[in-house]
């Protein structure tokens, strides 16, 4: 049994006419809320007609009739927003009725339309609109735009005189809508209502039916079924920990198939940015899937694509450059390698075919980041396969040593700027990222900045900005559509670029993607830079950064990441770190430590509140009595 919400295509549309006559057929069944009102009090009418029925006061009361908001200033209050009013949700033993206000895209405040609050409620929608003249066309106007804003209308309640004709019209053009069509009461009485939903109870069973959604596997058959069939990344085919069955997300959340809501503290792999299907982006996909799937980039473009690549050229140190776009991280850094080694034969220089990376550092999982990544865990067992790459520590003073006898056959030097992610989440200061690129520039050597986990994560669009320096070479991905869609771009400095910018056909870099370039997740990527670009996002990684330093003193912070160390051995393979999790999942936190290291890297939307929670399961887990 679940709540409801009735909407309506308009202020007058009749919601308060339907919670009657459905509370008046089920009304032991269900209880009524309506969280806000202005004006005449659509409660206390509930109240008068129903009085047998439960019924829980608004949120919100103002006597103006006129938008909430407006009406609350009128009253010398502001409106609170829709996040607050939805967490005071009665906790009913009964399913809700919950009866909105105005239209679904009245001003909720002056900042919000009500629409944010019934993407807060995470219930059904019903929408009641009038049979008069006209019902078609208004009702799926006011389905599509709702679809617009990522909310799905599940039933539709014509009020008034049947009109079969408009129920056949509006099921139609939106098939997978339940819609009937309801008479209104001849008289507003108790005895009145009662008789009209007695005249119509067969459709409000079905609409009452309508809310059971049956799922495709339930949830021991997924889980059964996944052990089956998949094959898990980083995960044993033995691991003894079943997977978490997730079946929906917002904001920070993960919502479980048995009804668990898990905080994402690790935005899914490094991937979600502002917050799990967040609007703007959301909206962004659903227009772009109105002109275009998917179209080769090889001899074609498409606008997203091209506007995305001069957003990313802009927020670069360069006047120029170009973009190569592909599918992940792994394979932006693959670019990169290969743009630097080609680069170098341009110039007659095929010695160079050495790279440099970092100790602890990891670059990915094809064959040349693995290459230079040379992690023994991950990858050991494919060093015959690896080509020769050299590493050093994250020091400009041996790297200095090391170019000094080597930089003529090095073709570029790679780097995780400011914070070292699977490796252990090891941080190093802007200085030394400095210094370091300064002796690339000394020894002419090419410099990769490898920005996959650390781009928007650090307070600024690129971690390399803190530092000040100008990479050859930029490797974007994870958060580039704000964790939405799989995007990659290599950014490729002028001095990269000219070297490949020939008519001579066996200079051209051959490298490519069936899917490169994607239009839909380049149309998301557009919204998502759009919203970098605005900068208050800032704000976030600034109020995150600020919440670790004070409720997480000892850890290791770096922009909104923070890390502790566990006291164990065994490094990534260490067993304390499967224990975390479990550990973690019982405190509502999903956290996916790196062995004994375990970190947190919320997205943006992350509330204190939930911050809060990460801070007490990470200061919990490390403690050794709770291991």
């Amino acid at each position: 049994m679940r709540d409801v919400v009735v909407i309506g295509t308009d202020t007058d549309a009749g919601k308060t006419t339907f919670s009657l006559l459905f509370l008046a057929a089920f009304g032991t069944e269900f209880a009524y809320w309506k969280p806000v009102e202005t004006g005449p009090s659509d409660t206390e009418t509930v109240r008068r007609l129903l009085p047998d029925t439960t019924i829980f006061p608004p949120h919100a009361r103002f006597e103006t009739p006129v938008a909430p908001p407006l009406a609350a200033a009128i009253a010398g209050q502001r409106m609170p927003p829709p996040r607050d009013v939805a967490r005071q949700k009665p906790a009913s033993p009964q399913p809700l009725l919950i009866e909105s206000f105005g239209s679904p895209l009245s001003p909720f405040t002056d900042e919000e339309l009500q629409t944010e609050f019934l993407r807060e409620l995470r219930a059904p929608l019903w929408l009641i609109g009038s049979s008069a003249v006209g019902a078609v066309g208004r009702t799926l106007q006011a389905v599509r735009s709702l679809k617009a804003e990522g909310l799905s209308v599940s039933a539709v309640i014509l009020l008034g005189d049947s009109d079969e004709y408009a129920v056949g019209q509006i099921q139609r053009h939106e098939p997978q809508l339940t819609v009937v069509s309801l008479p209104r009461p001849r008289e507003w009485t108790a005895e009145g209502i009662r008789e009209a939903a007695g005249g119509c109870r067969e459709q409000l069973a079905t609409l009452r039916a309508s809310r059971i959604e049956p799922t495709p596997l339930a949830e021991n058959e997924l889980i059964a079924h996944d052990r089956q069939f998949v094959w898990h990344p980083y995960t044993s085919l033995c691991d003894p920990l079943d997977p978490l069955p997730v079946v929906s997300a917002e904001r920070e959340f993960l919502n479980l198939a048995d009804g668990r809501r898990l905080i994402d503290a690790s935005s899914s792999w490094w991937t979600i940015l502002h917050g799990h299907r967040h609007p703007p982006l959301m909206h962004a996909l659903r227009q772009a899937t109105r002109s275009l799937d998917h179209v080769l980039f090889a001899g074609a473009t498409h606008p997203h694509a091209v506007e995305l690549a001069g957003m990313l050229l802009r927020s670069t140190p360069w006047d120029g450059g170009r973009v190569f776009y592909s599918d992940n991280g792994s394979t932006a850094v693959e670019v990169a390698l290969k743009m630097a080694y080609q680069c170098w034969c341009h110039r007659g220089e095929t010695q160079r075919t050495l790279f440099v990376g970092f100790d602890d550092c990891y670059h990915g999982d094809t064959f040349g980041a693995m290459a230079v990544s040379r992690d023994p865990v991950f990858f050991g067992r494919f060093e015959p396969l690896l080509f020769r790459t050299a590493r050093v520590p994250v020091s400009a003073e041996r790297l200095d040593e090391f170019l000094a006898n080597h930089a003529a056959e090095v073709a570029a030097v790679i780097i995780e700027p400011l914070v070292q992610g699977a490796g252990g989440m090891k941080f190093y200061t802007p200085a030394e990222l400095w210094a370091i690129w300064e002796v690339t520039r000394r020894h002419g050597v090419l410099f990769i900045v490898d920005e996959v986990m650390t781009a928007n994560r650090m307070g600024t669009i690129w971690a390399f900005e803190q530092a000040g320096v100008s990479p050859d070479l930029i490797c974007a991905a994870k958060t580039l559509t704000g964790g939405v869609l799989p995007l990659a771009a290599t950014l490729a400095s002028p001095n990269v670029a000219h070297a490949f910018d020939t008519a001579d056909r066996t200079r051209t870099f051959f490298h490519g993607h069936s899917f490169t370039a994607n239009p839909l997740a380049c149309a998301v990527a557009v919204a998502n830079w759009k919203l970098i670009e605005g900068g208050t996002w800032k704000c976030d990684a600034e109020r995150i950064n600020r919440f670790w330093h004070a409720k997480l003193p000892g850890a290791r912070i770096c922009g909104t990441i923070a890390a502790v160390d566990v006291p164990a051995s065994g490094g990534y393979l260490a067993e304390v770190g499967p224990k975390i999790r479990q550990l973690a999942i019982e405190h509502g936190v999903l956290l996916r430590p790196l062995g004994n290291v375990v970190y947190a890297m919320p997205p943006l939307c992350t509330s204190d509140e939930s911050l809060a929670r990460i801070a007490d399961v990470m200061r919990h887990v490390v403690t050794p009595r709770s291991l």
